[in-house]
């Protein structure tokens, strides 16, 4: 080995003495400060974050030694050019490829390297090109858009403007600082004076924990404390609803995911050492894996109020009678898993010390949800909690839960110094909470029109090992278990049970993807008995304005699932005309709440400020994970002002200087939030006329009066406004008689269609298309409802055929089953825009409710392929080919 290797990294030349256990990655972080290269998946080559060029080549970074790298010349995203200029990062930009960004410097690199060596790639050439970098948000389709963009810009098309993304989709303020990898993510405010955490987990899943020895540990050069549950100050819980999960565990553990002690050291190396010396006494106890089980009454209790966490019933009508009285009755056991979160941005926190305020640095959706939790437990007041989120890489629902935040605020609390922690993928595996799986028996009694008569099932979820969100998401899963139809006979019945398990909380769907994928694929059966097609057996059934739902509800007029079927109406015509052998077209239906509802007191406020040089500021509670909650509300603001969207700055995530937004979930920032900005605009627009006498006229713009307007202050001008969004009910028992509950104060209805080819030999599933279908209201920025729409598609392709999480086999990023850019069908999405809803100018939301319908839609694409119906997904290749030897088994 030579005495030492010399590398040039963007121009600048480093010697180093060679070290065969240190990669390019960590140099390029820790020694070099280059944070655009991201660590997702602890080097295993699955992500590709952290790519960079290596001699023109792309190269993931984690999986390259430095004493490989002598004489190599290395390119990040940071050296690609100083202002972000290159085409391929204008052109990600343009058209929208970025989402959360998290992968997006590994992203540009990767192309950038794909269109030297292809300088007109097809489409399959890029998908193959990029099918090492990993994308959980924009479903592939725009990053494969803005690759071929920037090769006809590179080619010398003088027609391609990539600074036009159109009137209705103006480039996203934060897009700049994640193409050219200058967002800062949790894992990115690291400092070189840190101090180091780790966590020491459970050894089993269900334990009582005898004794914890920690003295060898702390005798360790570097180690500057370890703690245990005696050290918590406050209450050692937390959780969303109740606070029933111990920070560190004091006795007794139940799932792998559970903490029992920290480490607090200098630096890695002495942390982890410190580590592997603590001993550990354990009684082990029976473990729970499958909620049948934990229903047994013989069963070890989990908690000590018993296994079942919740309960909820929907029951309306006669249902006896509808089945006695049917023509058809169709039904089915259907068994979905849990799927992990794989947001690719790791759990990672800081915290520290500002005077006499703890300052917790975490990726959050609700950062005043923390700040309360936090402030029980170290039983201080809220207002010296103070919690920011930064930019977050990927989230869905789970990053609403606490998962660092309070073990870096302990170890804080105790050294009074700045220490980070960052959870390696294995640990963010074993610790986060997943998709809640669910077994769900479904009946549905039709008549021989194939209208439904009654729907019965009895449904059962694995909430986990803890309380989490189970209760508001389970009660919205009894509440959509019957689908956007009517049905005049219900009895439904949802519980929540705990396991030894990773405990599971909000995803997207929150809770109804689950029954989706049991009514839809019953539905179809029903069709297909009935000699029906998949679209008119939903159009007899379909909710439409003035209907009761399942619920109760009268659904009011932005009520659209029939123009939603429509319009994938002739698309379906034609695939089933054109379509090939093995191959099948399979369409579903969904609806979705927008807004918390079900008696939740849904409110976002929104501060707005205006400054004399004429730029306006609004601070909003809203949380930007990537779906582009930022740039609507710089949209919103800026249009009700004649502004432009760069004079507007929208500021979000931290307790201390924005206000309550409530969480990033249920679809709802958008109508909330944007109301909320929308009422302060508007307020703040006529506090400043008033006060200065200013004689509008309509023939001068709005945009001029404003500049005049802010040109008269003498310091900046704020509103502040509360938005206070209609009150709902929890689900309860109704009839006929009595006033009808209002469950939800909106809801998205969406239609999804696909088609798919199966090797019948080897029970593969292809994915050729798949067409969306929403009810938007007005879409406010049609590229960011795209990304959602197609992000979703992807997303519930995977959810269909790949993705699940085993407790006991899924050990990486690679293990979840994460479709990649190689899979990717061809995907469209269409809006029925009406603008008669809630939100600004009559929109919806549209985030969580853009993969529900996907994979019954493919699911039921696969039983039209080959005849056979899937029960449990996912339906991927090993479980499809068993079902096709053992000759499928037809619905009851």
């Amino acid at each position: 080995m030579p005495a030492s290797i010399s590398l040039t990294v963007n121009g600048d030349t480093h010697r180093l003495s060679p070290s065969s256990d240190r990669s390019l990655l960590a140099f390029l972080r820790e020694d070099l400060g280059l944070t655009g290269a991201k660590n997702g998946c602890d080097g295993s080559g699955a992500c590709g974050a952290c790519t960079v060029l290596v001699d023109g080549q792309a190269k993931k970074s984690c999986r390259l030694q430095l004493s490989e790298l002598d004489g190599a010349e290395i390119l990040t995203i940071e050296g690609l050019s100083a202002d972000g200029s290159h085409p391929v990062q204008q052109a990600f930009i343009s058209c929208g490829a970025v989402q959360c960004g998290f992968c997006t410097p590994g992203m540009v690199l990767a192309s950038v390297a794909l269109l030297a060596r292809s300088p007109a790639p097809t489409r399959e050439d890029v998908l193959r090109g990029l099918n090492g970098n990993l994308c959980r948000c924009t479903g592939y389709v725009k990053i494969v858009d803005a690759v071929q963009q920037a090769a006809r810009i590179l080619a010398g098309d003088k027609t391609e403007r990539i600074d036009d993304a159109g009137e209705s989709s103006l480039p996203r303020p934060d897009a700049f600082g994640k193409v050219t990898g200058r967002a800062r993510y949790a894992d990115d405010l690291r400092s070189p004076d840190d101090l180091v955490l780790r966590v020491v987990w459970a050894e089993h899943a269900h334990a009582l924990l005898k004794a914890i020895r920690t003295e060898d540990a702390k005798r360790i050069e570097g180690v500057v404390d370890i703690l245990t549950a005696d050290d918590v100050p406050g209450t050692n819980a937390y959780g969303l609803i109740h606070r029933n999960q111990p920070v560190l565990c004091r006795d007794r553990v139940r799932f792998l995911g559970d903490p029992v002690a920290l480490v607090i050291a200098e630096d890695e190396r002495a942390a982890e050492r410190a580590v592997e010396r603590i001993e550990l006494a354990w009684e082990q106890l029976p473990e729970i894996r499958r909620p049948e089980m934990a229903l047994d009454p013989d069963a070890v209790r989990i908690h000590e109020e018993g296994n079942v966490c919740c309960e909820y019933r929907v029951d309306h009508g006669d249902v006896d009678a509808a089945f006695t009285d049917a023509h058809l009755c169709v039904s089915g056991r259907f068994e979905t898993p849990a799927v992990e979160h794989a947001y690719l941005d790791p759990e990672a926190g800081i915290a520290e010390w500002d005077d006499d305020t703890l300052v917790v640095h975490a990726a959050s959706q609700y950062p005043q949800a923390i700040q309360e939790q936090l402030a029980d437990l170290f039983d201080l007041p809220r207002d010296r909690i103070r919690v920011i989120s930064p930019t977050v890489g990927g989230a869905f629902g789970g990053k609403t839960d606490i998962s660092v935040q309070a073990l870096v605020a302990l170890a804080a609390w105790h050294t009074k110094r700045r220490v980070r922690l960052t959870w390696r993928r294995e640990e963010s595996l074993r610790a986060s909470v997943k998709r809640h799986p669910m077994i769900m028996d479904y009946h549905l009694a039709l008549d021989a029109d194939g209208r439904l008569l009654g729907v019965k099932a009895d449904l059962i979820a694995n909430a986990g090992a803890y309380e989490s969100l189970s209760h508001p998401l389970l009660e919205q899963t009894a509440a959509f278990a019957a689908g956007p139809y009517f049905v005049p006979a219900i009895a439904v019945r949802v519980r929540g049970v705990y396991t030894n398990t990773p405990t599971s909380s909000a995803f997207r769907g929150f809770g109804i993807p689950q029954p989706t994928f049991a009514m839809e694929s019953l539905l179809d059966e029903a069709a297909r008995s009935l000699a029906l097609s998949p679209f008119d057996v939903r159009r007899k059934n379909a909710l439409r304005p003035g209907d009761r739902s399942a619920t109760g509800q009268i659904v009011g007029n932005d009520t659209h699932i029939v123009e939603a079927l429509d319009a994938l109406a002739e698309s379906y015509a034609e695939l089933e005309e054109s379509k090939g052998v093995d191959e099948g077209v399979g369409v579903a239906c969904g609806y979705k709440n927008i807004g918390l509802g079900l008696g939740e007191s849904d409110h976002a406020s929104a501060t707005v400020v205006a400054r004399p040089d004429g730029r306006l500021i609004v601070k909003a509670g809203a949380v930007d994970v990537g779906q582009g909650s930022e740039t609507i509300l710089a949209q919103l603001a800026a249009e009700r002002l004649g502004l432009l969207p760069s004079d507007v700055r929208v500021e979000w995530g931290d307790t201390a200087f924005t206000p309550d937004g409530r969480e990033t979930n249920a679809s709802r920032q958008t109508v909330v939030s944007g109301n909320a900005v929308v009422q302060a605009v508007d307020r703040l627009w006529e506090e400043l006329v008033q006060s200065s006498g200013e004689k509008l006229s309509s023939e001068t713009a709005r945009r001029e009066i404003w500049k005049r307007l802010c040109a008269g202050l003498d310091a900046p001008y704020e509103v502040a406004v509360c938005y206070q969004a209609p009150d709902t009910v929890p689900l309860r028992s109704w009839d006929d008689r009595g006033a009808p509950p209002v469950n939800y104060f909106t809801y998205t209805f969406f239609a999804n269609l696909a088609h798919v080819r199966v090797d019948a030999s080897t029970g593969r599933t292809r994915v050729l298309k798949l067409v969306s279908s929403y009810d938007v209201g007005r879409v406010i920025h049609r590229q960011a409802a795209e990304g959602q729409i197609e992000g979703g598609a992807v997303m519930g392709m995977g959810f269909a055929l790949s993705e699940s999480f085993d407790a006991d086999r899924t050990q990486t990023l690679a293990d979840c089953g994460i479709p990649r850019a190689s899979s990717l069908p061809d995907v469209e999405a269409r809006f029925v825009e009406t603008e008669d809803s809630i939100g600004p100018h009559g929109c919806k939301g549209i985030g969580e409710v853009s993969m529900i319908a996907v994979a019954p839609s493919i699911t039921n694409a696969i039983r039209d392929a080959i005849g056979i119906r899937v029960y449990e997904l996912p339906a991927n290749a090993a479980n499809l080919r068993k079902r096709l030897e053992e000759g499928g088994e037809r619905a009851a």
